[in-house]
């Protein structure tokens, strides 16, 4: 951690500049900021939209129309002025009136009421599931009746032809059917072995297009003629929407099928040839798990526009794109809305407190009407925007209790004002400080008192905007921490990995060297020293300081630690086999902040490596002949060592191939160890006999021995 500098006016203008405009680390001074949507997105919104590019602006706020006391929501149709809400698991249907007034309409036998349709001439048709059926409501009028009981476990969507035609499609055994008004025969538009059929749509020229689970597949129904049109990369095509342009927006949901895509096992189905991006080129990606909206163009290109690591269920046409509603990935979140255009570019449209948007419906006048899940409730948005809204932060730690907070700057236009909190407790509640009072942007010094955890929150008047919020605060300093230290084989010395040099201009400007390609403290390469011992170590800092570090020694027994290097930045030191003479030493690391902190706030840790055995003295090898005659030799091996355990002793008879022996006790675990080497049948004559020893320290040497048999 380091102090921040003083500076002329001059510099100062400039440095607020870059604050407020780079990702800049000034000196001793660390910066919370909120520039970018998935900042805002983190926190919570009240009658705010985010635009892409990170701009908060007032929006109009849900107004609660009803709350059918029911834990979720499924699906909902507007009917005129009447939005119709099917639920689960109690398998009810509701409606509400343009004044408010919510009511039960239907309660059926069935778990859920999973789809809604109507003809446009007063009837609606209401679909249940599991093992559930088709139900014929009159609008304005009580009661209810059935249509169809079909075979299949799940209906999953309906759609209503010109001609009043029930269009619906199916799950547990996927397929497509119709009803003709006032029918009871049913015909198979379409049956596939894909395990559910999940989204229907009527195109303008009166085709039904529908999507798959777990093929994730978009197929053409017209003329009793089935064309697949899009193996999505995603698992599952939850919604299909016609655009103005002829275009088609699909949203799916899943990760990533193996093997490229799913493939429709049914009725003959042709695979339309297009040139776009999904067709051959590099494959569309859908984000991991969450949701990926396509846009499938008359032209045959397909197109990835937007993802979310959330899963979305809604897909409603809104102006000239579509608005997507989808769920929070944390418990206790959000449900959120987000407009996207026709070339991917996206905006926050609005939030709700539940946990989920499930479904929603276009109104007249723009009046929009919003489903959630969760807790089952009908909300209406109209186009005009609230009289200001307001944006909680996410909490901010500051891993200890600061020293002391800075100023909270806010770039805005119009009327904006921000108050902030503080505690030492993960979750705000009653430990915390109270709501400082409010200051009007661009803000000021963070009145709140000093702690580890601070929330912000932002109250923008309507026409008002924010485009970044950054607080500065000055952490304080937290001790080092070695977290490993450990001494390798021997022999095994590291090396710095040698890198070009930076730019000085980099390395001066504060930046991190990181977002230039260069990549500091790259990992040092191993090598073979013989008699080397390397001692290596890792340390940590919560302040992300500087880090040096100190060694010492003393060998075993001693009092006094003796210095052995000082001031280094590599986590590791060779010391090479003419450094220490043999012994049985302790080594000492101690690592230091110094080098980013004044002297009076350096702080230091150390940690003592358990006893290392530096070895450099060599084997000795002495031979001593007891019999020699030509019917039997004895030789006597003495091979002694002074502090490095031997690991193996070989020995080669007059120039032959070198063979591992052991000594007389068998186990060679001594300093002192003998050998005796017996030779029979030997010819008068002269013999070299040679002894090769290796040992722990990986020091080799040997000896030989002229071995004279006299006749």
């Amino acid at each position: 951690m380091l102090i921040q500098r003083h500076l002329t006016r001059g510099v100062l203008a400039l440095a607020l500049f870059c604050w407020w405009t780079l990702p800049l680390r000034a000196e001793g001074t660390a910066f919370w900021e909120c520039v970018r949507r998935e900042d805002y997105l983190a926190g919570r919104l009240s009658g705010l939209s985010v635009s892409d590019n990170g701009i908060l602006r007032v929006v109009p706020t849900p107004k609660l129309v009803g709350d059918t006391q029911q834990p979720f929501a499924l699906c909902s149709l507007l009917v005129g002025s009447e939005v119709y809400v099917g639920t689960g698991h109690d398998g009810k249907l509701f409606r509400a009136t343009a004044d408010g007034v919510l009511t039960l309409v239907a309660d059926f036998d069935e778990l859920d009421v999973t789809a809604l349709a109507t003809d446009g001439q007063g009837a609606i048709f209401a679909a249940t599931s599991p093992d559930g059926k088709i139900y014929q409501l009159t609008a304005g009028q009580p009661g209810f009746r059935v249509v169809y009981d079909p075979p299949e476990k799940y209906i999953w969507d309906m759609r209503c032809l010109s001609d009043g035609t029930l269009v619906y499609a199916t799950g547990g055994k996927g397929g497509v059917f119709s009803l003709p008004r006032g029918g009871l025969s049913v015909q198979a538009l379409w049956t596939t072995d894909e395990s559910n059929v999940t989204s229907l749509m009527v195109a303008r020229d009166g085709a039904v297009w529908a999507g798959t689970d777990p093929g994730g597949l978009v197929v053409r129904i017209a003329d009793g003629r089935v064309t697949a049109v899009f193996d999505a990369p995603s698992r599952e095509i939850r919604r299909l929407v016609p655009m103005p342009d002829g275009s088609i927006f699909a949203l799916g949901i899943g990760e990533a099928k193996t093997g490229g895509g799913g493939s429709a096992r049914s009725a003959p189905v042709e695979a339309a040839v297009g040139e776009g991006e999904g067709s051959g080129g590099t494959p569309l990606r859908p984000a991991s798990g969450g949701t990926t909206l396509y846009r499938l163009g008359e032209d045959g290109r397909q197109t990835a526009l937007w993802t979310s690591s959330d899963t979305a269920t809604v897909l409603l046409r809104w102006r000239d794109g579509v608005l997507v509603g989808l769920g929070s990935s944390s418990t206790g979140g959000q449900g959120r809305l987000f407009f996207v255009g026709p070339e991917g570019q996206s905006t926050l449209f609005g939030t709700v407190e539940e946990e989920r948007i499930a479904a929603a419906e276009a109104g007249a006048g723009e009046t929009l009407y919003v489903v959630t899940s969760g807790l089952a409730k009908l909300y209406r948005l109209s186009p005009t925007a609230q009289d200001e809204g307001v944006f909680t932060s996410v909490v901010q730690d500051a891993k200890a209790v600061v020293e002391a907070w800075g100023r909270i700057h806010i770039e805005s236009n119009g009327e904006v004002f921000v108050q902030t909190r503080t505690g030492n407790t993960q979750l705000p509640g009653a430990l915390w400080s109270d709501w400082s009072a409010e200051i009007p942007a661009p803000g000021g010094v963070v009145a709140s008192p000093r702690g580890r955890f601070l929330q912000w929150r932002l109250r923008l008047k309507k026409g008002a905007e924010v485009t970044a919020v950054r607080v500065a605060y000055l952490p304080r300093n937290l001790a080092p921490v070695i977290t490993s230290f450990s001494v390798l084989p021997v022999g095994v010395a590291l090396q710095e990995t040698v890198a070009p040099p930076p730019d000085p201009s980099v390395m001066s400007s504060g930046l991190d060297p990181v977002q230039f390609g260069i990549i500091a403290n790259q990992p040092p390469r191993k090598v073979f020293q013989r008699g080397a011992r390397t001692l290596q170590w890792q340390a940590e800092d919560k302040n992300g300081d500087t880090l040096t570090y100190r060694l010492a020694y003393r060998l075993r027994g001693q009092t006094n630690w003796k210095p052995l290097a000082e001031k280094l930045r590599n986590p590791f030191f060779v010391i090479s086999p003419e450094m220490l003479p043999d012994g049985i030493y302790e080594f000492q690391l101690e690592v230091s902040d110094a080098a980013s902190n004044p002297p009076a706030w350096a702080l230091a840790s150390s940690q003592v490596l358990s006893p290392v055995v530096i070895t450099n003295a060599l084997p000795k090898i002495t031979f001593s002949p007891s019999e020699v005659s030509t019917k039997e030799a004895k030789i006597r091996v003495e091979v002694v060592t002074a502090t490095s355990p031997l690991k193996s002793v070989e020995v080669s008879f007059d120039g032959s191939e070198w063979m591992l022996i052991y000594p007389d006790d068998l186990v060679l675990d001594s300093p002192r160890e003998v050998f005796t080497l017996v030779y029979r049948n030997l010819s008068p004559g002269e013999y070299l006999i040679a002894v090769r020893v290796l040992d722990a320290a990986l020091h080799t040497t040997g000896e030989k021995f002229i071995l004279v048999v006299k006749p």
